[in-house]
């Protein structure tokens, strides 16, 4: 991630650090589930884990600044880096251009996973990743209450197997496509993109109506009716005309 996060600094103005993550989930095209897609039972976020990784070396090495708690802005040793124009920058490259900080990298046994670091949860800070070089944080004694049973966690809707929204964008053409996409667009255009938009706009020019379900088009339309069905299911199947199972409901149910 280094290379995208110093491409979106570029500018030398100071950003945010959600601002670096949206830059990231579009460079990496990262659906909703693949944003909040956490390690086996840890409960650790892996998309959160390699952005607070990248960044923590990126401020080590002295390549970019942290003018806030969360906002970062690029050096001159981090634009002096940027005019080499690599298309990949690893962590030799920013050892060898930095400020003399190394990174060194821990060699894992073959078939053998790497224990977990413990990490001492901090919101909105750069904890250090799990690196031979980096200081462990000190362990937090847990109170016998939380010791008892783990905290429950906030479920996450996930949208329903028998849901098959690329199946209903192909065979929806053979029925009443144009009324759907009609009240679709008029209800969800403030959450659409410029290119979600134009995306339905050839599905319906196309006059095929058996869409390739491989194609961008139906690719792109499928992930933004699967995002906004973990947003407000109901109200996506009335605008649809379908029922939880993806079948044809009359526009009036």
């Amino acid at each position: 991630m280094y290379a995208p996060i110093m491409n979106f600094l570029a500018d030398g103005a100071p950003h945010k650090r959600k601002e670096i993550k949206t830059s990231l989930v579009a460079v990496f095209s990262l659906t909703l589930d693949e944003q909040i897609m956490q390690t086996g039972g840890r409960g650790v976020g892996i998309f959160d884990s390699k952005v607070n990784d990248a960044l923590f070396y990126l401020l080590k090495t002295g390549m970019i600044e942290q003018t806030e708690t969360t906002v970062f802005k690029i050096t001159e040793r981090g634009m002096d880096l940027q005019r080499l124009n690599l298309r990949v920058i690893d962590d030799e490259i920013l050892t060898k251009h930095g400020n003399g900080f190394i990174i060194l990298n821990k060699q894992q046994e073959p078939g053998k996973r790497p224990e977990p670091a413990v990490r001492k949860p901090v919101h909105e800070k750069i904890m250090p990743p799990s690196r031979p070089n980096a200081a462990p944080p000190k362990a937090r004694p847990v109170p016998a209450a939380e010791s008892k049973a783990p905290a429950a966690r906030p479920a996450i809707t996930v949208v329903k197997k028998d849901l098959d929204f690329k199946k209903i964008i192909n065979t929806s053409r053979q029925g009443p496509w144009r009324q759907r996409v009609e009240r679709f667009t008029g209800t969800y255009s403030s959450k659409m993109t410029a290119e979600e938009s134009d995306a339905i706009k050839r599905i319906t020019k196309n006059k095929d109506k058996n869409l390739q379900p491989a194609s961008e088009d139906v690719k792109q339309i499928d992930q933004l009716l699967e995002k906004l069905y973990a947003e407000e299911g109901k109200k996506l199947l009335s605008v649809l005309f379908v029922d939880e199972k993806g079948q044809d409901v009359s526009p009036d149910v």
